[in-house]
């Protein structure tokens, strides 16, 4: 079917130290400037366009290739520190900081680095955002707005978090670590007309609040499958917060049988919850 949904690359970060390793120059160079989540989407968001073999950090922006960010803190620490600086006073306001105070800083970043024009898109839904990336991700190629993007979530935790966390704004169980997992995802048919990889198949995914089993199920019917046709069903994290789903979904992949068929099932301690069917290839 042409409007089939491949998984065609995977990268990952679990440490925004290791972020730079592999990247190439010029994004390295970026990445030093950046902020922390920054850091961590051009580390998985980069290893995963390099997986798909889509690399491309000069030349044109590719109109049709995108980028689409799920986060549940954003740029959390990147506002308090610059917060923090406020608090001394105007004229100590940082122009750096004030530019990565926006939630899609990250998204924009990538696109720069590796010349992404397409859709450019940051969106939240608590821990499950990662897993609600892919999915809009999906939409979006079924919708015909871009032949691939690079989709996952990223989170990156810090002192500011640790405090507003332990004052009970969000309780993640597990303490949070700081996490990016991105895939690439493109159209059956441009993945055939270029001769890519394929990791994988998206066939369904869903988003709900409250009871994940319900969420779980929609997911399955819109597949047309039933959960005893699922060789490897996996129940995120959220210590790994946005990454949780994205990093779930490639570790199922890579180790389900050829044809088998994988459920991922996140949930996030605020209530949002999503479920995503695929094909390991």
């Amino acid at each position: 079917m042409t409007d089939d949904v491949v998984i065609t690359g995977a990268g990952a970060v679990i440490a925004v130290e290791d972020a730079e390793a592999g990247l190439p120059e010029t994004v390295r160079s970026r990445g030093a400037r950046a902020e922390r989540v920054t850091r961590l989407v051009l580390g998985a968001g980069g290893a995963a366009l390099d997986a798909a073999g889509l690399v491309a950090t000069d030349g044109p922006a590719r109109p049709r290739v995108g980028v689409v960010v799920g986060t549940a803190f954003g740029c959390f620490l990147t506002n308090d520190a610059y917060a923090r600086r406020l608090d001394m006073g105007a004229a100590a306001a940082s122009p750096r900081l004030f530019a990565a105070t926006v939630s899609n800083a990250a998204a924009g970043e990538l696109g720069i680095a590796y010349r992404l024009g397409g859709p450019a898109v940051t969106l939240t839904a608590g821990t499950v955002a990662g897993t609600a990336a892919l999915g809009h991700a999906s939409d979006i190629l079924r919708a015909g707005r871009a032949d691939a993007l690079v989709a996952g979530g990223a989170d990156a935790t810090g002192l500011g978090l640790k405090v507003w966390s332990m004052s009970g704004g969000f309780a993640p169980g597990a303490p949070p670590t700081d996490a990016a997992a991105f895939v690439v995802l493109e159209t059956a048919a441009g993945v055939q007309r270029r001769g890519g990889p394929v990791l994988g198949t998206i066939l369904a995914y869903a988003l709900g609040f409250g009871d994940r089993e319900e969420v779980a199920a929609r997911a399955l019917a819109d597949a047309g499958v039933g959960a005893g046709d699922v060789v490897r069903s996996v129940a995120t994290s959220s210590h790994l917060l946005a990454a949780g789903g994205p990093h779930a979904l490639r570790s199922a992949l890579a180790n389900a049988p050829r044809g088998g068929l994988v459920l991922v099932v996140d949930a996030c301690p605020t209530g949002h919850a999503a479920a995503l069917v695929a094909r390991a290839a």
